[in-house]
């Protein structure tokens, strides 16, 4: 099986795609039986440029409505998302207790954040300076939500004549350890329905640490370090539900006492920020004094005609595109493993498949975000690499 970076797929001939129309699913073990997939929507190739540029759209599987009541089922309502979970349990025979519309909105929430990460929806920052764009430079802490969802990129497209220096807390660090392990040890369980959840997870694992490497090479980047007596306060992720107040308070309250102190040595409260999507973090650090950055992002489902590849930005004055292969490739790493399948076209019954947990990933591969892609049917030269 190919073991192909980002760049290896743009380039090789397994990366080329033609005109037409696509479905994309995935695949989780942990809470899907094997070679069970579901729909995440519809991709629409419009255009391939000569330079390999793929103009597409994208539309997500639609959600059952709210307030429709009624015990009759039609073609159409078994295409829900939440009927498709449903439909892919059964055939699986999946056991475990979970509401379907809890499941189908961890899968939503995770589509609207790798859009917002990928830069084809555009985020809003509430930022309660009102001098933050006159400033020369900001140093920017972010929480693990801020990381995880790429918000320092739109916020360098937005206020591109602010310089900013960017600070890691340690508490996101150690909690990415935690959460792989987690993950880890899930994954080698029996699926169950309640582990779908981990897709909300997944990210903090697989999208993070790619971005903190973004990071390093794009700003200053340094780590907010904790004094010793508040470093042993930290909180793990318990198993029991119970406990999750507790730890996400501690571990919040952590990261703002190392702001504190972080004001304190240098003598920069004005031009200290912490970037955070968590409106209670927000609303906290506000109440303490901290400036606060917090990003919106908008729904994806008020695109009925789909989220275009490319939009213009007026900040930037530019468009900003998103390569098909990116768009893959971020989905990849929170769903584990993606298949798209061409149905109308010149490709038509081409299927590429993207798998994050190939079992013989090494280190090196985990570094430098490595994936396992294959690709059948029509439309390619060989389907070995």
């Amino acid at each position: 099986m190919p073991i192909l970076s980002l760049d290896d797929f743009k380039s090789l001939p397994i990366g080329q795609f033609a005109p037409g129309s696509w479905t994309v699913e995935y695949h989780d073990r942990t809470h899907l039986a094997d070679k069970t997939y579901v729909p995440l929507g519809e991709v629409k190739i419009e255009e391939v440029s000569r330079k390999g540029d793929v103009l597409f759209s994208f539309r997500p599987t639609p959600r059952k409505p709210k307030n429709k009541q009624t015990t009759e089922h039609t073609p159409q309502e078994e295409n829900y998302l939440e009927s498709l979970l449903e439909k892919a349990w059964d055939q699986g025979a999946i056991e475990g207790k979970v509401n379907p519309a809890d499941a189908a909105d961890y899968i939503s929430d995770q589509l609207e954040e790798s859009m917002a990460r990928l830069g084809l929806v555009q985020l809003t920052f509430e930022i309660d300076d009102p001098e933050f764009s006159e400033r020369s430079f900001a140093v920017i802490i972010l929480d693990t939500n801020a990381l995880r969802g790429g918000a320092v990129r739109h916020l360098r497209e937005q206020y591109g004549s602010v310089q900013l220096w960017t600070i890691i807390p340690l508490v996101s660090l150690m909690e990415i350890g935690e959460r792989t392990a987690n993950i880890t040890q899930k994954a080698a369980d029996k699926p169950k329905k309640q582990n779908c959840s981990l897709i909300r997870v997944r990210p903090q694992v697989t999208i993070t640490p790619q971005e903190i490497r973004w990071l390093k090479k794009n700003f200053p980047t340094e780590t907010l370090e904790l004094v010793p007596e508040l470093f042993r306060t930290f909180r793990g992720y318990e198993a029991s539900r119970e406990r999750e107040p507790d730890r996400v308070l501690i571990n919040d309250r952590l990261i703002l006492e190392g702001i504190k102190d972080l004001r304190r040595q240098r003598g920069l409260p004005e031009v200290v920020y912490l970037m955070s999507g968590d409106k209670d973090m927000s609303r906290l650090a506000r109440l303490e004094g901290i400036h606060t950055i917090y990003p919106a992002r908008p729904g994806i489902r008020e695109s009925p005609e789909g989220i275009c590849s490319v939009r213009y930005s007026l900040e930037a004055r530019t468009y900003i595109l998103c390569s098909i292969h990116r768009f893959l490739w971020d989905l990849t790493h929170v769903f584990s493993r993606i298949r798209l399948q061409c149905l109308e076209g010149p490709q038509a019954g081409r299927i590429v498949e993207l798998f994050y947990y190939f079992p013989t990933k090494l280190v090196h591969d985990w570094i430098a975000d490595k994936l396992e892609v294959t690709g059948l049917g029509p439309g390619l030269t060989t389907n070995v690499i």
